[in-house]
């Protein structure tokens, strides 16, 4: 049977992780195959949140290790990812992320002989282990006649890592260091051919996301949709279809036991993850969490699977304040919900938060 939108909440829920025990970083990770994380404090969140009990800088160990990468393995976008999924993912997306920026790398000035530089020299200032913030290599970039202003150095990067030449490896004082990907984290286990590349994408997106359908998991891999009818047929009765398009691993993780408030990071995948997201956040307020249709998604305010409005930080001198804008007034179990995940976050950060929930207001 079709599950309703509040079985649904549920199962996916679930799926994804979020504050359910026994995981470690990379764990979470590993679950959802890839976490999209453009901004690196929201990302670092969206894995606590999916590792109870990890704090901050538990989760950036798990990047200073090698074991977790952010680099651009779909949409263009950054996510963090596990080294081989990393691989894994490129294989199938690099190729066409290419063709979909070459006009931009056209208007840019780059041509085949100044990305050849760029590697060049990409390899020449990182290999033997360094890791260089990107300002440092932009200067590299420099002395070898290379402009990386007007967003060419930037673009320069995006290209190199479709090679799986170059990722974000270690944490810096502020933000990420660049590394050669194969020299921070050599290969562990050897990209399959593209069939059973397409069957594992399609798993681990179920794994980490599902209930879902085929186009859920084109809109979130950018990959054709034929492509992914191809992944559900290799992956035969390892999924299940549960009616209205939904499929789902059918070993599929148990429901219940978890916390029923969540505060979630902006471009968290519990709704970037999908392409319909009707389920947990009704249409009318889509805009409030990402206003004026911009692409920046809010930190989101989430009980009993339905996001009920956004949240923000403010840094205070000896704690941080979080405060929830809901969409319209919330009952008091409610906001207890949010206030102890509020809490959760305070143990994340391992600093006091003080936890505040303003008055509705209409749009």
């Amino acid at each position: 049977m079709t599950p309703t939108p509040a079985q649904l909440r549920t199962l996916r829920l679930a799926a994804q992780g979020i504050a359910v025990p026994g995981t470690s970083p990379t764990g979470a990770v590993e679950r959802m195959t890839a976490v999209q994380g453009q901004d690196l404090g929201q990302v670092l969140w969206a894995i606590g949140v999916r590792t109870p009990g990890a704090t901050r800088d538990d989760v950036r160990a798990a990047f200073d290790r090698g074991e977790l990468v952010r680099s651009w393995p779909m949409r263009g976008t950054l996510h963090a990812v596990r080294p081989d999924d990393l691989r894994l993912l490129l294989s199938l997306t690099a190729e066409r992320t290419l063709r979909s920026i070459a006009r931009r790398a056209t208007e840019l000035g780059i041509d085949q002989p100044l990305l050849d530089r760029a590697r060049h020299t990409t390899v020449a200032a990182l290999s033997g282990g360094r890791a260089l913030v990107r300002d440092e290599l932009f200067d590299e970039y420099r002395a070898a006649g290379i402009d990386p202003t007007a967003g060419r150095g930037y673009h320069l990067l995006l290209q190199l890592s479709q090679e799986g030449l170059v990722a974000w490896g270690p944490t810096a004082r502020v933000g990420q260091a660049l590394v050669l990907l194969d020299e921070w984290a050599p290969t562990l286990t050897e990209v399959p051919d593209r069939d059973e590349a397409l069957r594992r994408v399609l798993l681990g997106y179920l794994r980490g996301r599902g209930p879902a359908t085929e186009a859920d998991a084109a809109s979130w891999t950018k990959l054709p949709l034929g492509d992914l009818r191809r992944a559900r047929a290799a992956a035969g009765d390892t999924v299940e279809d549960l009616g209205g398009g939904l499929l789902a691993l059918a070993d599929r993780p148990t429901t219940g036991g978890t916390p029923t408030g969540h505060l979630l990071p902006g471009f968290d995948e519990y709704l970037l993850g999908y392409a319909d997201r009707s389920a947990q956040l009704d249409p009318e307020h889509a805009d409030r969490v990402v206003p004026g249709a911009n692409g920046m998604f809010l930190p989101m305010a989430v009980v009993r699977g339905r996001v009920v409005g956004t949240w923000k930080r403010t840094e205070r001198a000896s704690r941080v304040a979080v405060t929830v804008t809901p969409f319209a007034e919330l009952d008091d179990t409610s906001v207890r919900a949010l206030e102890a995940a509020a809490a959760r976050y305070a143990r994340f950060l391992d600093a006091p938060v003080a936890f505040g929930v303003v008055e509705a207001t209409s749009r």
